[in-house]
């Protein structure tokens, strides 16, 4: 019969299907790390009391606000946001406070930019004073064990890219033209 497919060809493109799925809702962080981790710390908890968490694994993201490299590796500054299910920081405006995100590589500030979403996994080692405006702020200090940089928003990066739709937000009545 035409159209219909034998049962080992559909059990294979179910198969693929359903792969794809699984790979594309992994979270950002490894298994590894996220088992080392454990039950997840609130990060007002960790801002209070950062030296009870010390030596503790956690997984924490938000949004970079500074890169900067030094002679012995490189530090981010980066405004927490809660992370989702897949480890992906929420909205900015969720955010309970900043930390910072040391690494013994080389972190480029440019692809490491202000504002791209990040998620770190790695341990706490302590706190550092750092003036914040007019006041002095304690930032929870994290070692990466692992860097999870997320695409920037909006940006598409496929076969079709730029991909270009002349009739796309025209005044007229109907999509396309109706000739």
């Amino acid at each position: 019969m035409m159209g219909r497919l034998s049962i080992p060809v559909a059990g294979y493109i179910l198969s693929f299907f359903l792969l794809g799925g699984f790979t594309a809702c992994a979270p950002a962080i490894s298994k590894k790390v996220r088992e080392e981790a454990g039950e997840a710390v609130p990060f007002e908890a960790l801002l209070k009391r950062t030296d009870g968490y010390k030596g503790r694994v956690v997984i924490v993201g938000g949004y970079i606000l500074e890169t900067a490299n030094e002679t012995d590796g490189s530090r981010i500054t980066v405004l927490q946001a809660p992370l989702d299910s897949q480890n992906r920081p929420k909205s900015s405006d969720l955010s309970e406070g900043r930390f910072m995100v040391t690494s013994n590589e080389f972190l480029d500030p440019v692809v490491y930019s202000k504002e791209r979403r990040v998620t770190v996994g790695g341990k706490v080692i302590g706190s550092q004073e750092r003036e914040l405006g007019n006041l002095t702020y304690v930032y929870p200090v994290i070692e990466a064990m692992e860097i999870h940089l997320w695409s920037k928003e909006g940006e598409y990066i496929g076969p079709y890219y730029p991909y270009y739709d002349p009739w796309y937000r025209r005044p007229y009545r109907y999509r396309y033209p109706y000739w």
